[in-house]
């Protein structure tokens, strides 16, 4: 016998882990483009402070918030290799669902995944501008290449992912009947 109340639940943690990538992905890209701006403009203020009495100011700047800034730079590359890693757990997490390919199922997958194209669209178009923008902030998301890459292809890769995880979850591919 087939539980469909179990079957529909599947699907909706599939579509909410989704939906959280689409737009965890912005607030991940933004947050660490401001945060290496900041660590930028805090470490070149402080490194220029000098001797102040008996105290080298820009010694003590490099050796704690010149580290400091050096860990948020690797943010440039580091939440690029977050979001890959979290679209490849998206299809992993499609293994683990196996669906009867009824209609209904296939239906609700076909229109979420038109739902969340719509909305990765909307978001890519939301961080386009913030990129074509001649901010300091919009500086730094240029500087990210692999993150903006995967922010601003992302109703393509979205396109792609859907696709392959309804062949892995209606196909039979994955876990166990559900």
């Amino acid at each position: 016998m087939i539980n469909k109340k179990a079957q529909f639940g599947s699907l909706m943690t599939l579509a909410l882990v989704i939906m959280v990538l689409i737009v965890g992905a912005i607030v991940v890209v933004i947050g660490s483009g401001i945060l290496t701006f900041v660590g930028d403009t805090v470490n070149d203020v402080t490194s220029t402070l000098g001797v102040q009495g008996d105290t080298n100011l820009s010694h003590a700047s490099d050796v704690s918030i010149g580290v400091v800034n050096q860990s948020l730079q690797m943010l440039k590359w580091g939440s690029g290799i977050l979001l890959f890693f979290a679209l490849l757990g998206i299809l992993i997490f499609a293994f683990s669902i196996k669906l009867q390919p009824n209609g209904f199922m296939i239906v609700l997958y076909i229109l979420m995944v038109l739902i969340f194209v719509m909305t990765a669209i909307y978001m890519s178009n939301v961080y386009e501008e913030f990129m074509k923008g001649t901010d300091d902030i919009a500086s730094e998301l240029k500087e990210m290449p692999m993150a903006s890459f995967i922010i601003l292809y992302m109703p393509h890769i979205i396109t792609i992912i859907a696709f392959l995880g309804g062949v892995i979850i209606f196909s039979g591919i994955g876990g166990e009947q559900i």
